[in-house]
């Protein structure tokens, strides 16, 4: 914007000079005037230039991805750890202890296991509902 002004007021300031009270020779005369508007000619397209320049910078300019932004990521239950179990309840849908540790790619709630004995020993597994509960999808 102001190279603008800049270039406009360089131009009157010319173009007043040329008007002076002198007496006038139409050589001279014709040669300030072209030369003059060659001036302008130049200044003009400089400017516009310089303005197309930065507006293509600023378009162009690639987004900035910052290296350490934490990312969402769900909590998802594997369903291959999905099994049933018999309880004091009756049977039930759970996931099976040792296939969530060997198989979630997150920690796993504490509150969440249970343990019950069996004929086999002790089985252990977590709940869908407590999981949901935690923040997993289950």
């Amino acid at each position: 914007m102001t190279r603008q002004f800049i270039a406009a007021l360089l131009s009157l300031s010319l173009g007043f000079s040329a008007m002076t009270p002198a007496p006038a020779r139409a050589d001279e005369d014709v040669v300030k005037i072209i030369a003059g508007l060659a001036l302008l000619g130049i200044l003009a397209n400089a400017a516009k230039k310089d303005d197309r320049q930065v507006v293509t910078q600023n378009q162009h300019r690639p987004r900035q991805v910052k290296p350490n932004r934490p990312r969402h990521v769900k909590k998802v239950a594997p369903r291959r750890c999905l099994r049933e179990q018999w309880t004091h309840r009756g049977k039930r849908d759970v996931y099976g202890a040792r296939c969530m540790k060997n198989n979630a790619r997150h920690a796993l709630p504490r509150n969440c296991k249970r343990k019950v004995e069996t004929r086999n020993g002790v089985s252990q597994f977590y709940t869908p509902n407590c999981l949901r509960k935690n923040g997993w999808k289950a």
